[in-house]
């Protein structure tokens, strides 16, 4: 599908983008949060089954539950930025990108954590301003090589069959903790946990060990 396919080229054609990680391990991302509600309870599950991700934040979202920011980093987590209030970056100057990005890793910062040098663009949109900031930044772009698709009204039972049937070693795994549908994808990643890893595959963060100066 071209949601998946378009961020592989990008990763491709871009420099500070990538899309792809190591191939020793499976990486979730989580998107749009954090949610008072649903990152918790997504936060249980991850703890459950002793798996990692990485959650690409929303600085408006930070700005008002900073704890549970801070939870999610002390859980081994990687915390990013996607951005300060989720508008789309692909026709922005550089003035914009440059108070996007800012302001995002400064909610961040105040919930007393170390910044990722990772950034995912809203929708995933790249504009060149943005290429040259992040290059600026010293940060790297992450998109995905699979998009679980949770953001449509997808049947948990679906979600399951639909990644464990097309994820690889090394992809970076679409999925979000903040929307109309996060209740499916919760109910399916129990599932998606447990026939993966014992498949012997092993979820992993992003970046971690990293930080923006």
């Amino acid at each position: 599908m071209f949601s998946d396919i378009f961020p592989q080229a990008a990763s491709v054609i871009f420099p500070n983008v990538i899309s792809r990680g190591d191939p020793d391990g499976i990486y979730l991302t989580f998107d749009d949060g954090p949610d008072p509600v649903n990152t918790t309870k997504l936060l249980s599950i991850l703890n459950e089954y002793n798996c990692k991700a990485t959650f690409f934040v929303i600085g408006t979202q930070a700005d008002q539950y900073p704890d549970i920011i801070k939870q999610t980093y002390e859980a081994g987590h990687t915390v990013a930025s996607h951005s300060y209030d989720h508008r789309s970056l692909v026709w922005a100057g550089r003035e914009t990108v440059l108070d996007q990005i800012n302001r995002s890793i400064g909610a961040i910062s105040d919930a007393g954590l170390c910044n990722s040098r990772l950034f995912r663009p809203p929708y995933g949109r790249i504009g060149l301003p943005l290429l040259s900031v992040v290059k600026s930044l010293n940060m790297q772009i992450v998109l995905w090589s699979l998009s679980a698709g949770d953001y449509r009204p997808i049947q948990p039972k679906l979600l399951v069959e639909r990644i464990v049937k097309k994820v690889k070693p090394g992809d970076i795994v679409l999925l979000h903790d903040k929307g109309n549908y996060v209740d499916n994808m919760l109910e399916a990643l129990p599932g998606i946990l447990r026939t993966l890893l014992d498949k012997g595959m092993s979820f992993k963060a992003l970046g971690t060990g990293t930080c923006a100066v």
